[in-house]
């Protein structure tokens, strides 16, 4: 295999190990001359740092733990929690869901206002059921009864529990002294991550070869599989147990031909020691002989700085931002960016494929821009073309029962509203309307119907706020959930039939309501209904609702659409939700501030 020197030459990894060895020769030529001068000044201000710093992290996890204790302590009185220990037979199945809830909620607040809380948790024996973070409501069962009175009863010198790997906070009520076979009317616990506390454990040890544990009967420590951690835990316990509460201190220990510095902090609140060691090897190995070589050193070193971060900048920094850069153009849609680069390294190859690739992105966004454009108009078209005329001929008929009958009043006003009626639907103005024009196509049809129902139906239609009359829709959206209340829901209604046409607008969202007092909809049709609604597929039988649902999706975005619901009446209660874009938003506050 031939190796294309000049490529390799100009390459990214032969200027970085360059760069590396400019850096490091000069410095590993000086550090070789230096040796334990100053480990005894090191040495005592590793011991004050680690002092200080397990001083501070003691008393940040003493606080920690405390305020967990004194949260879980103020639930002890929470009403939400008394009724369901205390009354909850007393209580019915909605009122105990809706306070089991509610404490739900409250755990959820002391699980997040803790960044030690994995979960929260209450067992609550006269229920026999537990209210968890996790669970709304577990089965409690008489073993695990039994084993918080058996658990209560324990001496404990820590609020702290470690039990089968997890760490525990638990506050039983009523707490003792009480008699040994009464059960606790309820027990709040709260689990410690024990992963957050390795993790807090990893932040003080800082160094390689340091760690940091958490001691008492058990050991959490911030790193695992560390065998010399027990040895050194029991000689720092043992200090502890001799010296009493209060106890901080640092000492060398030394297992194993390895000398550890350990600095410790007994916390009395939950007796336990919080201790950090680090190997004296790892800090005072490397220290040989600096002191006569600093401010050479130190020279060099800023001379070197300033030389490889020019260097750096210009070979890499600076084509990797001019390549951000492009980038963020690219996520702002400007899909016109070009990169150009006068080195023969890798950056020219990675410019060039950069500008391929915005090239295919212009290419396909046209594509598939224009192919969707192109099936949603289509699918919209075959949508609309799907009303149904039967209105017409049940229509012409009423109407030719009237002159018949010599009714010519109401046949003058009957085909005035026939007129109006068929006049919006005939008429090509495009594929949306404004809504006001829709608003009056419905109230026409509602009047037709009125002639055809001999006025045994009560309508009502809201008004249309000043607002919302120029807020473009689909044509013909109103009028088949309408229909639909007619012809299922009141066709056999004798008397006292009732339709209302309602609107509620929000900021972002519209709704309009169609609710009547009708033969409504059982369980099993509703049901079925919603999985048609929220199916992405395009059923081969569209008409009416599935009609009215797909075009207001196509329009307005998938979050668009229809719901159905039992209404209060007992009828069927149609709502059309529309939610609007901040473009459209943007046209209704002009609209606002024309008028």
């Amino acid at each position: 295999m031939k190796v294309n020197w000049q490529k390799w030459w100009f390459s990214i990894f032969t200027k970085l190990l360059a760069m590396f060895f400019i850096v490091v020769l000069p410095v590993y030529a000086l550090a070789i001359q230096m040796n334990d001068l100053g480990a005894q000044i090191v040495r005592d201000e590793v011991s004050n740092s680690l002092l200080s710093q397990i001083h501070f992290y003691s008393n940040s996890l003493n606080k920690e733990i405390d305020r967990m204790v004194r949260l879980q302590r103020e639930y002890v009185n929470d009403n939400d929690l008394t009724s369901l220990s205390v009354i909850a037979e007393g209580l019915t199945f909605y009122e105990r869901t809706a306070q089991m809830k509610q404490f739900q909620q409250k755990l959820e607040l002391m699980k997040s206002s803790g960044i030690y809380v994995k979960k929260a948790s209450v067992y609550i024996p006269p229920i026999q059921r537990v209210i968890s973070t996790d669970e709304l409501s577990e089965a409690l069962s008489p073993e695990m009864t039994n084993r918080l009175k058996v658990e209560r009863e324990l001496p404990h010198t820590s609020p702290l529990l470690y039990k089968e790997g997890r760490l525990l906070l638990r506050e039983y009520y009523p707490s003792l002294p009480v008699s040994a076979q009464r059960d606790p009317l309820f027990v709040l616990e709260t689990e410690v991550s024990v992963e957050e506390l390795r993790h807090f454990l990893r932040q003080i040890s800082g160094s390689k070869g340091g760690a940091a544990l958490l001691h008492t009967s058990w050991i959490i420590a911030g790193e695992q599989g560390q065998p010399e951690l027990d040895p050194i835990a029991a000689n720092v316990r043992s200090w502890v147990t001799n010296k009493g509460e209060g106890t901080q201190g640092i000492e060398t220990i030394t297992l194993n031909k390895q000398s550890y510095i350990t600095a410790f902090e007994y916390l009395p609140d939950t007796d336990t020691t919080l201790m950090v060691y680090v190997q004296e090897a790892d800090l005072l190995g490397p220290l040989n002989k600096y002191k006569s070589y600093i401010i050479l050193m130190s020279i060099v070193t800023v001379v070197l700085i300033i030389f490889v971060s020019y260097w750096v900048y210009k070979v890499i920094h600076k084509p990797l931002t001019k390549m951000v850069r492009a980038f963020r153009k690219v996520e702002s849609g400007n899909l016109s960016v070009s990169l150009h680069h006068k080195s023969r390294d890798e950056f020219s190859y990675l410019y060039h494929q950069f500008n391929v690739m915005t090239a295919k992105l212009n290419t396909l966004v046209y594509e598939v821009y224009e192919q969707k454009l192109q099936t949603q108009q289509a699918e919209l078209n075959q949508l609309q073309s799907q009303i149904n005329p039967h209105f017409l001929y049940n229509s012409l008929y009423l109407l030719y029962r009237m002159t018949k009958a010599e009714d010519y009043d109401n046949s003058l006003r009957f085909t005035k509203y026939l007129g109006d009626y068929f006049r919006y639907i005939t008429k090509k103005t495009g594929d949306d309307v404004r809504l006001a024009d829709e608003w009056h196509h419905v109230r026409m049809y509602m009047e037709i119907q009125n002639v055809r129902f001999s006025n045994r139906v009560h309508v009502s239609i809201d008004e249309l706020p000043e607002a919302l009359l120029s807020f473009q829709v689909p044509r013909l959206i109103l009028q088949p959930l309408v229909e639909n209340a007619y012809n299922y829901g009141l066709e056999h209604t004798i008397t006292d039939g009732r339709l209302s046409v309602s609107l509620e607008s929000g900021p972002n969202e519209l709704r309009i309501i169609i609710e009547d007092n009708g033969a409504g909809m059982s369980e099993t049709d509703l049901t079925n209904w919603r999985s048609r609604l929220s199916s992405r597929q395009v059923n081969a039988e569209v008409s009416g609702i599935m009609n009215v649902h797909r075009r207001l999706q196509l329009k307005f975005g998938e979050q668009s659409g229809i719901t159905l619901s039992t209404g209060l009446q007992g009828g069927l209660q149609v709502v059309m939700n529309i939610q609007m874009t901040k473009e459209q938003e943007g046209q209704h506050a002009a609209l606002d501030a024309s008028r």
